[in-house]
């Protein structure tokens, strides 16, 4: 797999070590793409729910991370509205700007970029943008094999969340 820019962006001390234009990720930039919004916000949403777990090593059992999630959810069944899920996403990237950990603040930002998915589809690869950033900075040697494993799982995670997409359930307007 090719990481050359993650290389490049490690040596230059960039927050962020992917893009979306990384070569690493462009079979899931391409299947985000191709894939209906409703199921871009399940893969976004459902792939939020590691980070958000992740965090309580950071910020013990504060529950703004699963919280965001939550009302991400309940925004895309319509159940809440748009502000009461914006802020709790601003909430989450609040926390990002509490922490000087390079890690923390990447997996706050994922979760904040998966939640926002909601809004538009556009910020669902925020997810793997931050979410493998975080791994390469949790661990600074052999993060390859892992990051290969992670984007593995964000390509499983986009077939289940396909087939939810198309069965019956509650979705806000926006969305239906």
């Amino acid at each position: 797999m090719d990481f050359d820019d993650v290389y490049i962006r490690l040596r230059k001390g960039n927050a962020l070590l992917f893009g979306s234009d990384s070569p690493c990720l462009c079979g899931l930039m391409s299947a985000l793409k191709a894939s209906s919004r409703r199921t871009v916000v399940l893969w976004a949403l459902e792939g939020a729910k590691f980070p958000a777990r992740a965090l309580r090593e950071y910020f013990g059992e504060d529950d703004r991370f699963a919280g965001a999630v939550e009302m991400g959810r309940m925004w895309a069944e319509g159940r809440v509205k748009m502000p009461a899920a914006r802020r709790a996403i601003l909430g989450v990237h609040a926390a990002a700007r509490e922490t000087s950990d390079p890690a923390a603040v990447a997996l706050c930002r994922a979760v904040g970029q998966a939640c926002s998915a909601v809004h538009s589809p556009r910020h669902a690869p925020g997810l793997a943008i931050y979410e493998l950033t975080a791994l390469v900075r949790m661990r600074p040697r052999g993060w390859e094999r892992e990051v290969e494993d992670k984007l593995g799982q964000y390509s499983e995670l986009l077939d289940r969340a396909a087939e939810e997409a198309s069965a019956p359930r509650s979705w806000a307007h926006f969305l239906s």
